[in-house]
Formats: C-alpha cells, structure tokens, sequence
C-alpha cells in the first residue's frame, strides 16, 4: 500500500504595522537581527519609553473605571501605578538607560494622566483593542528569478491603544479639548454619534517636511491609523470611524531638546502647529534663551501633542495598498536571502535616519553605516 507525503502546513504570513512594517522601513537589516532574528537589543530605551507610558496610561484608565465616581488616580496613588510600571518593565529587562530618562519619563506620564487623562478618559470605550483581517499577496513587480511563498494572502494586524465612543450631542462632552479638536479638523456631516481611534506615540510631533533621507514619519503613521481604521470598520461592533488621533506623548512635556527642534522647525517652516501671535509661547519659541516645559502653556503643548487624521473609504483603500508594497518588499528580501547565505547583501539598510542608528547593535557591520568597513563574499565564493 503507498501511502501520500503528508504536505506541510499552509501558514498565512502574520505582518503588523508598528512591529513589522515600521521597523522594515527604519532599517531592514536591523528588523532582520531584531525582529525576525530575535535578537535582543542591548539598548532599548526608546522602547523603554514607550512601554511605560502606555503602561501608566493604561493602568490609570482601569483605575479610573473602577472608581465609583469616575475620578482620575491623584499623585500619590499615580506614584504608585509609576512604580508598579517601572518594576514590570525592569522584569522584563527594560530600564531606563539613566536617572535623566527615568525622570523625564515620569513627568510626561504625570501630565498625560493629570492634563490629558481628564479630556481622554471620559470619551474611552474600548483599550488595548487587538485588530487583524487578511489580504492578497502583491506580486506586482516580484522578481522572476525569485521564488514566491505558497501563500497568496498574509495577515495585517495591529493593536489599537484606545478607541473613543463620541456623542455629539452629549452635554458632558461640550468643552471636551479632543471632541472639539476633533469637530474642528472634519467636515460638519458627522454621524451623531461615531468612533475614534487613538494611537499613543512615545515622540515628539515630526515635521511636515523631513529634508534628510529618514522614513517620512509624518506620512507613516497617517497611514497607520487608515489601516487601523479599516481592520475596525469590518468588526460586527464598529460604529462609522471617522477620524483617527496621534497623541504624541513627548509634547505633553518637551524636553531641552525638543524645544531646540522646535524653534528650528518653526524658523524652517517645517511644522504645523505655530503658536498664536504675539503669544507668550510665540515670544518665548522666537528667542535662543533655553528653557523648559513649564515655559510653553499647556494648550500650546496640547495642540503640538493631537493630530487629528480625517478618514474615509477612499483613504483607507490607498494607506491598504501601502501595506501591500511594504509587504512585498519585505517578502522579496526573505526570497532573496534562501537563495544567497548573505544576509548582509540582501536585505536594505538606512543610514540616514540618525536615531536608529545610534541606537542600533548592528551599524557596526552594516554596510551603509558611515565608518564601516566590511568584507563582504563575492558571488564566485
């Protein structure tokens, strides 16, 4: 009796937007060691950032609900949640890289609850919302040379940090700051009541116009929350989503440094969101004294922090499309390197952008890095 070869698995290849296709996009040798590679990074403080604000956040909005009035956590209890935070992170090997992180970490997670929660916690439906739908593999373009995987769909997912429920008509919303940026940015047809998605971003406000090589971050995660938009437009407890918000959490509190950014951008005329005229902040951002936090008013860092992203049908269908390429380009790197034991030479890399360089364990033999000499295999060998 002949008995079949049993076939191997069908796998549908799983992308997610931050996870994969940002860190391709970053640099695709580092998303090779990192995040295909597993290969831990001996310095991730950027991460670290961003876990424990969105981990303070998160757990000041559970606490928040849990509370018979509805009231935000007060400081010594949100010293608490810090602390709490800080140790599971450090469980999982994530510390801040030193004591002036640690610090500014804190006090831009004490603003997003204390100044921010009160205008986002009341409008939260849903946290933490994980997303995911499949699509056709792209093989425009795909070299013939190059094998194809038997999978003609992969996976698109992501994880939504917050999703809003709003009623226009809701009295208690009526000097809510992001309703009304909200209604502001989009056309006076709103549904009555409709859907928000909210993404926390552990950076400052990117310029409109990046005159380096780096990946178009402003651009980017537009398409990020149309993506979002899309997988949660196709759940059976969606209402219409309408816009989506970035709340860039490093704005709440700036550092030295981001108003230095700040006051070259607005000299080059590379961001969006100018302070009024003749304004405290106008006065202070036109002069070259350093300052800090304290020094912007708090509705001129919550304008910076919120950037309301209109979506529609139409939107969403050409921000799917750019995953698609992204995904093939990731695929295609993933052909090329089963056909050549070169890792180097088969996947891309990205120079240019200075800050995943410096925090990369892998510009020392990549061989874009400035300063890098590497011996690569010729083909012959």
């Amino acid at each position: 009796m002949e008995l079949s070869v049993r076939k191997p698995p069908y796998l549908i290849p799983s992308y997610s937007l931050t996870g994969d296709l940002l860190s391709f996009m970053r640099c695709g040798l580092q998303y090779r060691y990192n995040g295909i590679g597993h290969l831990p990074s001996t310095r991730p403080v950027q991460m670290w950032f961003g876990q424990f604000i969105h981990g303070v956040l998160e757990e000041a909005f559970r606490r928040y609900g849990a509370s018979a009035d509805g009231t935000i956590i007060a400081r010594p209890e949100l010293e608490e949640v810090m602390d709490l935070i800080t140790r599971r992170l450090a469980a999982n090997g994530l510390r801040p890289r030193n004591r002036d992180l640690e610090t500014i970490g804190r006090d831009r997670a004490r603003v997003a609850v204390h100044k921010l929660g009160p205008e986002l916690f009341p409008i939260i439906s849903e946290a933490e919302v994980p997303l995911n739908g499949t699509r056709p593999m792209l093989q425009k373009d795909w070299p013939k040379s190059l094998p194809r995987r038997e999978s003609d769909r992969y996976e698109m997912a992501g994880i939504v940090d917050v999703i809003t429920d709003v009623t226009l008509d809701d009295p208690s919303l009526q000097d809510n700051k992001i309703v009304a940026a909200v209604s502001k940015a989009l056309p006076a047809s709103l549904p009555s009541r409709f859907e928000v998605i909210v993404d926390y971003k552990g950076m400052r406000r990117p310029p409109m116009k990046d005159r380096t090589n780096a990946p178009d971050y402003w651009n980017i995660y537009e398409w990020q929350l149309q993506t979002y938009a899309q997988l949660r437009s196709v759940q059976a407890d969606a209402r219409p989503v309408v816009a989506g918000i970035l709340i860039y959490l490093n704005e709440l509190r700036p550092s030295k440094g981001d108003i230095d950014t700040l006051k070259r951008e607005l000299r080059a005329g590379t961001t969006d969101v100018r302070p009024a005229k003749r304004s405290n902040d106008a006065q202070f951002l036109a002069n070259d004294q350093q300052g800090v936090a304290p020094d912007l008013s708090f509705d001129y860092r919550l304008a910076r922090a919120l950037r309301v992203v209109p979506i529609s049908p139409e939107s969403q269908r050409v921000a799917a499309r750019k995953f698609d390429g992204v995904v093939r380009d990731i695929e295609i790197a993933h052909a090329r390197e089963r056909q050549s034991p070169h890792i180097l030479t088969e996947w891309p890399t990205n120079s240019s952008d200075n800050s995943t360089c410096v925090a990369c364990d892998w510009k020392t033999v990549s061989p874009a890095h400035p300063g890098t000499q590497v011996s690569l295999p010729t083909e012959s060998a």
